[in-house]
């Protein structure tokens, strides 16, 4: 992580609109790196310095639109149940705009507020 550089103006910035959102969120440079957490995701124990796409299993970064969104410089979104967490996440990643190096990735648990067709069936698998 020495090698990124990012201003105190971002951090600061991130920790301002962030640090109340009650989902952990992640500061990325665009090589996975995690730069920097909301309280939530220092609460969860993210870990600075590390590329979040080394963290589990590789199959559970399968759906990650990071490549797509950096490419673009627009955010994207999913929303599907994830199976190894048991939950159905409203998943987003989005580019900072000024500092195309970066980006913000969360997802927010919306389980209860799911539709079913996100829920797995008795096999095992969404109805979708």
């Amino acid at each position: 992580m020495s090698d990124i550089e990012v201003s105190e103006e971002i951090r600061r910035n991130f920790h301002l609109f962030w640090d109340n959102f009650p989902f952990p969120v992640m500061l990325l440079y665009k090589d996975r790196t995690i730069v920097d957490t909301n309280a939530a995701g220092q609460t969860v124990g993210l870990p600075q310095g590390r590329r979040c796409v080394d963290m589990g299993e590789k199959k559970h970064h399968a759906g990650c639109l990071a490549n797509l969104a950096m490419k673009e410089q627009t955010g994207k979104r999913v929303v599907g149940y994830i199976e190894h967490m048991g939950v159905v996440l409203d998943s987003y990643w989005v580019p900072l705009a000024g500092a195309e190096d970066f980006y913000v990735h969360f997802g927010i648990d919306i389980t209860e507020y799911a539709a079913e067709r996100l829920m797995p069936t008795a096999e095992g698998e969404g109805s979708e």
